[in-house]
């Protein structure tokens, strides 16, 4: 039947509503004798909404002999063929009446036959590309809704979801740099200049990662999901910083490329949210196994355990409480072995205005040696408007934290970092394509270190794209 997975009219309300829709708008194609046009359309859905799509067909087939770029003879054999079951000839048929459709309103009705066909043969990705296709259509408000609703229940139903992300940020701290260059050594009271290529280094980010989510079972009471990630930035150096390590004395230093800073995460892992377990909401574990390069080198194997208990305290509101933990190898000498144990929580509600608001807490302990163990604390504040300003999104976020290292190499008295970070993103939902928008955002980070060649700051301006399904 000619249902979408979101639609909830009947079947011939909507039939009758698409149909009617459909011949109007593509009247202005119709080859056919004009006298024979009400009595063909009237047949062919009456049949249609009487149950009887083998009689449209041969109707349509009647408008397509006559007219064989009839777009209403191709939507109504589209779907008669989607009532028989033959699902790949109606998508066929309906990319037939996509490619000769006139206006806006018969490529969206087109495109959404294709989408249905492609659902109900559980084409699921195929049928999200052909919803997203639709939403370049629709002409309405109601239109754009029923496509929105129809892509989230095909998600729903795909076992399978991967998120791209993707974006080009300039940057005036690539490496994570010192901002003086200068290293005090306290302990015998002597200063060095750090090498350039520790230094801020500002340039351009590229970055391209997925992460992809294949269900396993799921039933009333749990979800088991098969989880992967694959991620990768790198880097190219502005002239300045150029400049600056082509002064270096350094040979290795003067070689010194973007490149040389990129790096790559590769991990799979396995994911269970149970349903019944707690009587305060549901919990969900995971666990996953992941590698990470950076200049080419594979530097650590790590694997990591969580788990999170939500908390829903009304339909808008919820806590969520989380402790994970990482275990990590090191590759290479120059590394030390680590074990990381986090413990998370937030406050989720959701406004009377249907602003977003989230408060949130991180406590780190990280193991790695003397000089390596730290305890961190962090808060953080989110804020996402629901509304639209002038055709844009916005959401924003800051952190405040603090860092205490018991012992460090370069001071006498450990090593204590305070660090404030803050985000804003804009959305600009007045432009779409494919149901994506462009997204810009605006990131700055700054650490005041006791181990002052630590201290460092970060303007990041990250141009990309957001999905508004």
């Amino acid at each position: 039947m000619f249902m979408l997975a979101a639609d909830v009219e009947s079947v011939v309300v909507v039939k009758k509503t698409n149909l009617k829709r459909a011949v109007l708008l593509c009247a202005s194609i119709w080859t056919t004798p004009a006298s024979a046009l009400p009595d063909l359309q009237e047949r062919a859905e009456s049949a249609l909404v009487a149950g009887d799509p083998a009689q449209t067909v041969v109707i349509a087939g009647e408008i397509l002999a006559t007219s064989p770029d009839s777009f209403v003879g191709l939507y109504l054999l589209g779907l008669a063929q989607m009532e028989l079951g033959n699902l790949e000839e109606a998508a066929a048929t309906g990319q037939r009446a996509y490619d000769i459709a006139a206006t806006e309103e018969a490529r969206f009705q087109a495109a959404r036959l294709i989408a249905s066909a492609r659902f109900q043969n559980a084409q699921y990705v195929r049928s999200e590309f052909w919803l997203r296709r639709a939403a370049n259509h629709a002409q309405t408000e109601q239109d754009a809704q029923s496509i929105v609703l129809a892509y989230i229940n095909t998600v729903r139903a795909n076992p399978l979801s991967v998120e791209f992300t993707a974006f080009v940020a300039p940057t005036d701290n690539i490496n994570n740099g010192s901002n003086d260059g200068i290293l005090r050594l306290e302990s015998i009271g002597l200063t060095f200049e750090l090498p350039e290529d520790r230094r801020a280094l500002s340039g351009i980010a590229f970055a391209i990662g997925a992460d992809l989510d294949y269900r396993l079972s799921q039933d009333a009471s749990q979800i088991t999901s098969l989880t992967g990630r694959l991620s990768g930035e790198t880097y190219l150096l502005s002239s300045e910083s150029k400049d600056l390590l082509e002064s270096s004395p350094i040979t290795a230093v003067r070689d010194v490329e973007g490149r040389d800073f990129a790096t790559l995460v590769a991990e799979i892992g396995l994911r269970r949210r149970q349903n019944n377990i707690s009587p305060f909401g549901p919990v969900s574990a995971g666990i996953s196994f992941g590698t990470f390069w950076e200049g080419g080198e594979r530097l650590v194997d790590y694997q990591d355990l969580d788990l999170q208990q939500t908390f829903p305290i009304d339909p808008d509101t919820s806590i969520n409480l989380g402790v994970s933990f990482r275990d990590q190898q090191s590759l290479t000498p120059f590394l030390l072995d680590s074990k990381t144990y986090d413990w998370t929580g937030s406050y989720n509600r959701g406004l009377a205005n249907n602003d977003l608001f989230q408060l949130s807490f991180l406590y780190r302990q990280r193991e790695a040696g003397p000089e390596g163990s730290f305890d961190e604390y962090q808060i953080g504040f989110g804020y996402g408007l629901a509304e639209p300003i002038a055709g844009t999104r916005l959401s924003t976020s800051m952190q405040v934290g603090y860092r205490d290292y018991p012992e460090f190499t370069t001071t006498l008295d450990g090593r204590r970092d305070r660090f404030v970070g803050a985000e804003v993103n804009a959305t600009f939902v007045e432009f779409t394509y494919f149901g994506f928008s462009p997204s810009v955002t605006l990131s700055a980070r700054r650490t005041e270190s006791s181990a002052e060649e630590n201290t460092s700051s970060t303007v990041q301006f990250l141009m990309g794209i957001e999905s508004n399904f």
